[in-house]
């Protein structure tokens, strides 16, 4: 009898602690796997010589990409796509009107996309390519159904994630402020 209180007492002590996760998970969101990730300096980051908080009215901008291809309602930033296979995440208004918060390389046609990583990661490259040059202090996270391995650099408060498809090629490449919503 008392081994199944002492089992009984420490299944709902792990219950308890499941739930207490979980609800951390869904109030912190992505924030969530940045703050158990261990840091990796991500400051040389940049996708077709673009970088986070750059300005893309800023004329060195626009000389190399001119003016965009597309652009993607949200409410929150003006997402534009541009030549080459850039895609940009910019503030709306105000002083900070047009600063990129988020870079993201993906073509539905990925031989035509030439940007890459600081390291060198391409679109198509494997996760193992991946781990062999960005290292082991990751994150994983699914969204949309999309396998995503992420890299956080504490410092600098940005994230570089790989998104896979097919179990390990990627196929996005998404560099973020880290307080992006």
């Amino acid at each position: 009898m008392k081994i199944k209180y002492s089992i009984l007492i420490v299944f709902i002590i792990l219950l308890g602690f499941m739930s207490i996760q979980t609800i951390s998970f869904l109030t912190e969101g992505r924030s969530y796997y940045f703050k158990r990730t261990e840091s990796t300096d991500l400051s040389n980051e940049s996708f077709g010589n673009v970088q986070l908080d750059d300005n893309i009215y800023s004329p060195s901008f626009i000389k190399q990409y001119g003016v965009p291809l597309d652009r993607d309602n949200n409410d929150l930033y003006d997402y534009y796509h541009w030549e080459g296979g850039l895609e940009t995440a910019s503030i709306i208004s105000g002083k900070e009107k047009g600063k990129i918060v988020r870079l993201i390389i993906e073509e539905e046609d990925m031989k035509r996309n030439s940007l890459k990583t600081a390291k060198g990661i391409i679109l198509g490259n494997t996760k193992h390519g991946v781990f062999s040059l960005y290292g082991s202090n990751y994150y994983k996270r699914v969204e949309q159904g999309v396998d995503i391995i992420g890299y956080v650099d504490h410092k600098l408060g940005v994230t570089l994630e790989f998104w896979l498809v097919e179990g390990e090629k990627v196929a996005m490449i998404r560099l973020d402020d880290a307080n992006i919503e």
